[in-house]
């Protein structure tokens, strides 16, 4: 039987719900901190310190591309700083800040092509900041308008722009010590220019876009975003899409049985909204055509890993030079984010990524030589604590106390023979590694099994499964492994704790009875 080759080993992804034995040849039952790409398999690039902050401890951030120059802005409870490409760390003024703020949950949206930057923690009045503005250019003063009469206060569970204007929803009304929650209603304000901010949102005081409206949903609005010119609003189990046109807004229901799990767990790509919901992982473009992207690959894996006591914690971050959407999420008992489910959008395949307990990300330019590099954006994670680190840096990953090199693999298991009563004798694997380092040393283990239910052992107990391969070596070691395993099903594991590439594996098998 001549040697199997496996290909297009970028398009496969790991596959963890469905029966291993069922995989196509290029897929894979388990890995971690890979990537799928060009048609190949690697290592997943890993993180560095950016940037240590003094005596504050972020966790929440975003980066403000100002008219006149760029800052990351940080966020803990009701105090805030500023750090520029030079690295030079500023407080930032959070008006009406206090105990209210305390354990805060921030939001950030931008609003008219970046002169303006929003803030929200659900909890106080939303807050904003507006370049060129005599008073608030450097601190986050209340939204104008916001309580349009005496003894008013009202908060948001979340703000968004739509247009010109900006839209909060899921609101809590205190009317001069009345309470008032209202979990399905919207509020919009009237439009602004170009450089200019909102400063009404009582309805009827205007023609413009002012209004409160009602939404007919069963649960409270939890996210919003736009899409395509409209906005959509998604409770725990329905969408509305909300639409202004020459001043009028209007309505109306645009899925039943579908919604998002938590705040932040959406993103925005190629026209298309990705999102978490409460039972899958879906993608639709506004115009119908849910479609769920993990279904029979890992939603099974997602929800039962998922530490539902934290659920609030998960959220979703797009990782555009990679063509990817991370889901970072609390796994078995961690009570913060340590792993990552990244959906590669081009390739439609799933990969698992070890996350170092991330509170959140935020987008923003790499800093190089004390300027921000606008053409190299990259996800930067915090930790609640002093570090910010940068994603998609380096070969070492963040252990708690400091980088060190961390593993990769990729496996699978019960790859079938094609010959399910008779076993097979797998001579040699000939894995093309195409890119390693020159010291590069990987490990691949082989083994075989007659039966369908037992799970895959990886243990090396006799000492013969475990062979080590070495890319870079002219001799036999360098292209090829002799396992002489023997099975019905074979199992792979390849290892490594530096980096490589995967571009094709070879695999010659031949009737056990006849070798």
């Amino acid at each position: 039987m001549p040697t199997k080759q496996i290909m297009e080993l970028g398009r496969g992804g790991i596959i963890k719900d469905l029966p291993a034995v069922l995989l196509p040849d290029n897929a894979f039952s388990d890995g971690l901190n890979i990537r799928f790409d060009n048609e190949s398999v690697e290592t997943i690039t890993g993180e560095i310190v950016s940037n240590t902050l003094n005596s504050f401890q972020a966790d929440y951030g975003f980066h403000w591309n100002r008219p006149d120059q760029g800052y990351n802005i940080y966020l803990k409870d009701g105090n805030a700083i500023r750090v520029d490409s030079a690295k030079n760390q500023s407080s930032v003024i959070v008006l009406g800040s206090g105990v209210d703020y305390n354990d805060s949950v921030w939001q950030s949206t931008y609003f008219n092509g970046g002169y303006a930057v929003v803030i929200n923690n659900g909890r106080t009045t939303p807050k904003y900041m507006l370049y060129g503005d005599l008073n608030y250019s450097n601190t986050f003063a209340e939204i104008p308008g916001w309580n349009y009469f005496g003894g008013l206060e009202v908060t948001a569970r979340v703000i968004k722009p739509l247009g010109y204007s900006l839209v909060a929803a899921n609101l809590t009304i205190n009317d001069n010590g009345t309470i008032i929650n209202a979990p399905s209603t919207i509020r919009i304000s009237v439009q602004a220019v170009t450089g200019r901010f909102p400063s009404t949102w009582e309805p009827g005081t205007t023609t413009d876009t002012a209004d409160e409206l009602e939404i007919n949903c069963s649960s409270p609005i939890l996210d919003m975003g736009e899409l395509r010119g409209n906005m959509y609003i998604y409770s725990s189990d329905n969408i509305h899409v909300l639409s202004i046109n020459t001043g009028i807004s209007r309505v109306q229901p645009y899925a039943i049985g579908y919604g998002i799990l938590n705040t932040n767990c959406f993103a925005e790509f190629d026209g298309k909204h990705f999102v978490v919901d409460k039972n899958d992982i879906y993608t639709h473009s506004g115009s119908g055509g849910i479609q769920s992207v993990a279904d029979m690959r890992m939603r099974d894996y997602f929800f039962s890993n998922l530490n539902r006591d934290h659920s609030d914690k998960v959220f979703v971050k797009r990782n555009a030079r990679n063509d990817e959407i991370w889901v970072c999420y609390p796994k078995g008992s961690s009570s913060l984010c340590n792993e990552a489910l990244i959906y590669q959008y081009r390739n439609n395949t799933w990969s698992i990524r070890e996350l170092p307990n991330v509170v959140s990300m935020f987008e923003a330019p790499v800093n190089e030589s004390n300027l921000f590099s606008y053409s190299d954006n990259r996800l930067h994670m915090l930790l609640g604590n002093y570090k910010v680190l940068q994603a998609d840096t380096g070969y070492e990953m963040w252990s708690g106390s400091d980088l060190v090199p961390y593993d990769s693999y990729i496996a699978r298991e019960k790859l079938n023979s094609g010959d399910t009563l008779g076993s097979v004798y797998i001579s040699g694997i000939t894995p093309v590694f195409d890119n390693v380092p020159v010291d590069a040393s990987i490990n691949i283990t082989v083994t075989g099994q007659n039966n369908y239910v037992s799970n895959a052992d990886w243990s090396n107990a006799s000492g013969r499964d475990t062979l080590e391969f070495l890319p870079n070596d002219d001799s036999s070691q360098g292209y090829k492994v002799n396992p002489r395993t023997t099975g019905r099903l074979l199992n792979y594991k390849i290892s490594s704790a530096s980096y490589w590439r995967l571009a094709l594996i070879g695999i010659d098998v031949a009737p056990a009875d006849r070798r």
